[in-house]
């Protein structure tokens, strides 16, 4: 029975390392498969054609071991993706944060009647009408406070702005506010 069963190691041995490549790893799954030669000995040594059957053995464990490293692969890469995910929503929020605060501060700086229609036209989304209804001023005038409150934010915004180009080059939506 020993000599049996080195034949049958050695045997399966050559078997799957040619297709692991690695030595190291042909010995553990080799072992694998003698342990359960081992345990299924009294079965194994009644069939005709043992040899075929352990090398069954072994072909259907190395299909198992790449199986098990593909899905070990997959579960990696989606976990991965979920933290590239995080990371991204976690610096994008920090940078929306970043760059919102500076627009306040950029509008604060505007004169009084800018401020007014600026906030009114993009943060209410009211019409030129409406805002000059709503301000006592004609549509003219609040079509001009406007449009020097969109050139002054622009200016402050693009100039010397980090925040501001970070947000153009992740395709941020504050420039949709000009």
């Amino acid at each position: 029975m020993e000599n049996g069963m080195s034949y049958y190691r050695a045997k399966v041995y050559r078997f799957i390392v040619q297709f692991v490549k690695d030595p190291a790893l042909a010995e553990d799954l080799t072992q694998d498969i003698m342990l359960k030669v081992w345990c299924r000995y009294d079965q194994i040594s009644a069939l005709t054609d043992v040899d075929n059957y352990v090398l069954k053995m072994a072909k259907h464990h190395v299909l198992d071991h790449f199986k098990k490293l593909a899905r070990e692969k997959n579960y990696q890469e989606s976990v991965w993706h979920h933290l590239q995910v995080d990371t991204n929503t976690i610096e994008n929020k920090l940078v929306d944060k970043d760059i919102n605060a500076h627009l306040t501060t950029v509008i604060q700086s505007l004169p009084l009647r800018q401020q007014e229609v600026y906030k009114l036209s993009r943060q209410e989304g009211l019409s030129l009408r409406e805002i000059a209804s709503t301000l006592g001023i004609t549509a003219r005038t609040a079509r001009n406070h406007l449009d020097r409150a969109i050139k002054t934010i622009r200016d402050k915004m693009n100039t010397g702005s980090l925040l501001f180009w970070i947000a153009v080059g992740l395709g941020q939506t504050i420039v949709t506010i000009f």
